[in-house]
């Protein structure tokens, strides 16, 4: 099993930690997917796709090879396929489907938005800025939107939820909601609804601890990610048998450029070679493993993240999961945020946003000084009363979940510890577009190699194509500095069309143009920021 810790030798057999460490994971920075040591509790039960396609052989050539299985995949598979003209499409997942950053995240559809609009809009103008941030609060109607398209928004547990941002350090708290104001002014209509709460009124609005000194309050998102990623991937492949193809267990460990004899990509993986005329690096904090002029421009982090039972009388607090929190504790602790699930015992997903460095001395696991945060800190976030007396592990209803995760997870209010990889873009934004090959380090595959399909002839000796796509080439959407359920899903979505070829006149009134992968950027990035300098999303609060 590699890497992998096997669950007797686990304190929480299904644990892992989502509180971001601050010191970046340097020593994985440019590897290669690691197979994980702890079992994140979304993955529970298993898709039926899970392990699809993890024997055999691969296919010997696909039109486009997509690498990685999480939500970016997702969205650029359902664009591609959706839009595209009978490709051959084959996507290959290292491990399971979804057991990366997706499946081992928050579920927290929840955007930054005054939190760090100030920065960037001295960093980038204020246009720009306007546009990052109605980007970001774009994608909770999107993935709503395409939840009900898939019919899978009940399964999925996809919702907007009143979302609270929760002020413990008073200076920081007159920061934020100065930066509210700053938003408020520039993005007029456009800013949304936020509703400040002040010391005794948010404590008895939200049933907090007194220790809490004020509240904005806005709206979010909750969702499964597991279940959004697997049931959408899972229709794919129903909807599209002969063009889309899923190998798992399949780590592609390196690139060749075309040559003489073979005019495409040739993937090496550790099941074969497949060859392709683009490849799409969908793998966020893995992709300078592939991609060498990434490495110093995205960093990993590791964190800590947490499933628990609620305390008996914590629902007039979460509503039953009507509610999702972030935690502002101080300037030198960071954030930690909060969804519930509304299903099952309503669980709470517990993770937080950075953390001091790795105190864990095997490679993928959670630190103990984070797992004992996580598994501590809310009944001081929401004070002994609002917390209650400790739940009760129930039985479930449905006869499947039951069976697989019997013995499984711990009976106390801690119910699973897991962590997982996120990326950290040290300019603060993702990388999405072409990749030049001056950046790529290797050659394209030539026009001549484009898909193609025959159109009619002009006459009877002559024969003619049409291209499918744009010409050949590697193509990225990653970087998404912990905050990939408001980056991801549209940044693939405009990754497919950009390969596809189609006009993105519409796309660019949307997607910024500062997430562009050119020469200038990743040389500017690497020599200008250093890990934690520029910091983004909601960490930008803390900038006093």
């Amino acid at each position: 099993m590699g890497n992998c810790v096997s669950r007797s030798q686990q304190p929480f057999s299904a644990f892992r930690s989502s509180y971001a460490e601050k010191k970046p994971e340097t020593s994985i920075s440019d590897s290669l997917p690691i197979a994980e040591p702890t079992t994140s509790f979304w993955s529970i039960p298993a898709a039926p796709i899970a392990t699809l396609n993890s024997q055999g052989n691969l296919p010997s050539h696909a039109d486009v090879v997509i690498i990685g299985s999480g939500i970016s995949g997702a969205s650029f598979a359902r664009t591609l396929l959706e839009r595209g003209d009978g490709l051959h499409v084959v996507m290959l997942e290292a491990h399971d489907v979804c057991s990366g950053a997706t499946g081992r995240n928050g579920g927290h559809i929840y955007p930054p938005t005054y939190h760090d609009y100030e920065d960037l809009k001295k960093r980038v103008g204020e246009d720009m800025a306007k546009k990052m941030v109605q980007f970001r609060k774009s994608h909770l109607d999107e993935i709503l939107g395409v939840a009900a398209e898939e019919g899978i928004t009940k399964y999925t547990q996809c919702r907007a939820v009143e979302g609270v941002d929760v002020y413990f350090d008073k200076p920081t708290f007159i920061e934020a909601q100065r930066k509210l104001k700053v938003y408020q002014r520039d993005m007029g209509k456009h800013a949304g609804s936020f509703t400040c709460f002040e010391g005794f009124e948010a404590q008895q609005k939200f049933h907090l601890s007194p220790l809490a000194v004020g509240c904005i309050s806005t709206r979010a998102g909750a969702i499964h990610p597991y279940r959004f990623v697997t049931s959408i991937l899972s229709r794919l492949l129903i909807d599209y048998p002969k063009e889309f193809e899923i190998c798992t267990r399949t780590l592609c460990t390196s690139i060749d450029e075309p040559t003489s004899r073979c005019p495409f990509y040739t993937l090496t993986t550790s099941r074969g070679t497949i060859t392709t005329p683009h490849v799409v690096h969908l793998t966020n904090v893995y992709a300078p493993a592939l991609l060498p002029f990434l490495k110093g421009a995205i960093l990993p982090v590791r964190e800590t993240m947490t499933a628990q039972r609620p305390g008996r009388n914590l629902h007039t607090s979460t509503l039953h999961g009507g509610r999702s929190f972030v935690f502002f504790d101080s300037p030198s602790k960071g954030f930690d945020y909060l969804t519930q699930l509304s299903e099952g015992e309503h669980e709470l997903m517990f993770g937080a946003g950075f953390e001091s460095p790795a105190d864990s001395r095997v490679k993928g696991m959670y630190g103990v000084h984070s797992a004992a945060h996580t598994g501590g800190a809310m009944p001081i976030y929401f004070g002994a009363e609002s917390w209650g007396a400790e739940a009760l592990p129930t039985t479930p209803k449905d006869d499947e979940d039951a069976g697989a995760s019997e013995g499984i997870w711990a009976e106390g209010r801690v119910k699973a510890i897991w962590s997982g990889l996120l990326s950290e873009s040290v300019d603060g934004m993702p990388w999405v577009g072409k990749v030049h090959v001056r950046l790529a380090g290797r050659k394209a595959p030539p026009a001549s190699s484009t898909p193609s399909t025959l159109i009619s002839p002009h006459s009877n000796t002559e024969r003619q194509k049409s291209a499918l796509t744009a010409a050949p080439g590697e193509w990225i959407a990653a970087g998404y500095s912990g905050e990939g359920m408001v980056h991801a899903w549209r940044s693939s979505q405009a990754l497919a069309l950009m390969l596809l070829g189609e006009d993105l006149t519409e796309v660019n009134t949307w997607l910024p143009e500062s997430f562009s992968v050119t020469d200038e950027r990743a040389e500017l990035a690497k020599r200008t920021f250093k890990p934690g300098v520029v910091p983004s999303g909601k960490k930008c609060v803390f900038s006093l």
